[in-house]
């Protein structure tokens, strides 16, 4: 594909989806989490969230219900304080009435908030076995938050500047844990750098003499403390930023007492649905040996009860069903198709070699997994010839499917060799480390994915009757033009821009029937792609998207792709000819017609403006609205002559992929732009597509 196409595709994707983007986003969540079987209040920062109107979980055991915080204009005004790192994507605030039943089991959950024309980005709630305790601002050593009780959550933000002081008793030979969780409840901040909350913590003793520090936990940006007490006294744990930033999305939960904590749990690698006997190691566990049975592929997060209380989660990576594991071989062993390898590095073999079969022509891929399942190894991994000529060396290898990591420290190596022999792959550590900790798992592949696709946003909110849009983002490579395919749409549904035509983001419309019962339901995208044995088909992974330090965008995994059907807009917007064929355009036209239908309430009778999805000098509009007394609109898409004259030489054309947006009192911005996502009401039409030709 021409490359100039494929930016202004990519760059189109970028403005629609700002443009369509979800109305709510939420910045923190404060406390972020709750004790299993409570009620509890919290409160939501972010912006446009005070129009929410219910709160959606993962987990049919949490209900929320939200109440929006009345805060005037003048109060948002006085909170902006000179030097204060305050946000507008934080100005609005909504109280959220949250019940855990009692058989939750302890982790993090994704909460969202849904309004009437959208729903929002996810952020983590978590549900803890010890209750929360929750700060009092303007803490000092001399006046700190006073902890009555342990093991207890606790619970806070850092301010400007700010450091925060908790007092507790301790006794002499207590195994103490302080973990924190900060990136965890807030993984990106779009304008902070880093791009997180980086938090610094400590105990100290009564005298402000230092019994324990931490700034990190392994290669984790949160830090944990675990440290026995020397004496009876009452210590003091502080946490403040490493450059001591702070507002309210710089929040954390530290839960601090004599709690478990897993350090390891070895094997970290099994067979789905096979049971495997795991030892653990850490403090306060109780039992050092657990039989374990996951039933889901792929990484997993498993927790450990000491009784009531719950460890931290670790992490646990199962192969399919049915795979065959070869664990912690001795001597060289032979990798291959058909089994994987899971070993670690020691003391005594701080490089590990393996043996493998190479067919002269035929790529050797060979995957890592170690990082990424948790393990401390930043792996480098060699591939030497009969002769021990090195012929290929590979060190970190980026994991589009890994949007929560910004240091991507497991390999993949691919090398095809230029004859037939047997070769030896060697692992090692960049940094010479060893240990239980540093496990990985070897996996050798016939080939790779070309490509990875993410769906965003991963809850789609559509009016009854309405249409609403959703981005497919491609990592990687689709050489040629592919299919989507949406299962699970009940009857009725339609959609549009099924197939993905280039770039590196492809939009999709969903649109609801008429009368569409207001409810929610699970459903999937994949994408078929043609590849050397006819068609195949890849998940497209549902995701939300989160920048990082002003310039970085990161796919965040959720927990499902879900439909969000809301009450019916009082009018709705669709097109008078079929939306999967082209619209033709040559370089001589002036104008594209292209006709609007709206299909109002009876009570309705407001204009709506048009505008479009697409903007830039090839393609404009003029201003226009369908009136209260009008059923269809012909708009007039403007071609501009001298932007189209730098196509007359190139071989490949441009597509437009667009739609036309309607609002109704849409809040005007500088210079007399309108803003759609402040609009009172807001539909669009399905996606079609506009190709230029000769």
């Amino acid at each position: 594909m021409n490359s100039r196409k494929i930016i202004l595709v990519a760059l189109f994707a970028i403005f629609a989806s700002s443009l369509y983007a979800q109305k709510l986003s939420m910045g923190y969540l404060y406390p972020a989490g709750g004790e299993v079987g409570t009620t509890l209040e919290i409160e939501a920062g972010g912006l446009n969230i005070n129009k929410a109107t219910k709160v959606l979980f993962n987990h049919p055991g949490i209900k929320g219900e939200v109440e929006p915080v009345k805060e005037s204009a003048s109060a948002k005004r006085a909170r902006r304080k000179l030097n204060d790192q305050s946000s507008p994507q934080l100005a609005d605030k909504v109280k959220i009435r949250i019940s855990i039943a009692a058989n939750v089991p302890c982790g993090l959950y994704d909460l969202r908030l849904q309004g009437a024309n959208g729903v929002s980005n996810m952020l983590p709630f978590e549900v803890s076995s010890s209750p929360n305790f929750l700060e009092s601002k303007h803490s000092s050593m001399g006046k700190p938050n006073m902890v009555d009780a342990l093991p207890a959550v606790l619970c806070g933000y850092v301010t400007p500047g700010g450091v925060d002081h908790f007092r507790f008793k301790g006794r002499a030979g207590d195994n103490i844990v302080a973990s924190v969780k900060a990136r965890q409840l807030v993984p990106y901040i779009a304008d902070a750098v880093p791009g997180w909350f980086q938090p610094v913590l400590k105990i100290v003793d009564s005298r402000g003499r230092e019994v324990a520090y931490s700034d990190d936990y392994h290669h984790n940006v949160d830090p944990v403390i675990i440290t026995t007490l020397p004496k009876d006294d009452d210590y003091t744990l502080i946490i403040h930023d490493a450059i001591f930033r702070g507002r309210q999305d710089f929040n954390y939960r530290i839960h601090l007492g004599i709690i478990p904590f897993v350090t390891g749990r070895y094997p970290a690698y099994g067979v789905a649905e096979k049971r495997i006997e795991q030892q653990i190691e850490g403090v306060n566990l109780g039992k050092s040996k657990v039989n374990i049975k996951v039933k889901k592929e792929g990484y997993n997060l498993l927790t450990h009860t000491n009784g009531k209380e719950c460890s931290n989660a670790v992490s646990f990576y199962a192969l399919p069903r049915g795979s065959k594991l070869i664990e912690y071989p001795e001597g060289e062993t032979k990798l291959t198709f058909t089994a994987a390898i899971a070993d670690s590095l020691t003391a005594n073999a701080k490089i590990k070699r393996y043996k493998i079969n190479a067919t002269e022509g035929s790529p050797i891929i060979v995957e890592l997994i170690g990082r990424r399942n948790g393990s401390r190894i930043d792996a480098v991994m060699r591939l030497k010839s009969s002769s021990g000529e090195v012929v290929a060396t590979v060190d970190d290898t980026e994991d589009p499917i890994q949007g929560l990591m910004t240091f991507h420290a497991d390999p993949i190596l691919n090398y095809t060799p230029l004859q037939s022999e047997e070769m030896t792959l060697e692992v090692e550590d960049l940094h010479r480390g060893y240990g239980k900790d540093y496990h990985y798992l070897l996996k050798r592949h016939r080939q790779l994915p070309s490509f990875h696709a993410f769906v965003s946003p991963a809850n789609i909110a559509i009016p009854s009757g309405g249409t609403a849009a959703f981005r497919v983002d491609i990592s990687g490579q689709l050489k040629r033009p592919a299919n989507l395919v949406i299962n699970g749409l009940p009857k009725g549904f339609t959609t549009s821009s099924l197939r993905i035509r280039g770039g590196k983001s492809w939009n999709v419309s969903i649109t609801a029937p008429k009368g569409a019962a207001v409810e929610r339901f699970p459903i999937e995208v994949k994408v078929e792609y043609p590849d050397n044995d006819g068609r195949a088909q890849a998940d497209a992974l549902p995701v939300d998207n989160m920048m990082q330090a002003f310039y970085y965008t990161h796919h965040i995994p959720a927990a499902e792709l879900a439909v969000d059907v809301a009450e019916a807009s009082p009018f709705r917007l669709s097109l008078d000819f079929d939306v999967e064929k082209d619209i033709m355009v040559s370089m001589r036209d002036e104008v594209i017609p292209i006709k609007i239908l709206i299909d109002r309430n009876k009570d309705f009778n407001e204009p709506v403006e048009l505008a479009m999805s697409y903007r830039s000098k090839l393609l404009t509009l003029e201003p226009v609205s369908i009136l209260p007394e009008e059923n269809e609109k012909t708009i007039y898409i403007k071609l501009d002559k001298t932007s189209l004259e730098r196509f007359k030489k190139r071989k490949s054309l441009p597509l437009w992929q667009m739609n036309i947006v309607g609002t109704v009192k849409g809040e005007v911005e500088r210079q007399g732009k309108r803003t759609f996502q402040n609009a009172k009401y807001r539909e669009i039409t399905p996606y079609f597509q506009i190709k230029l030709k000769r």
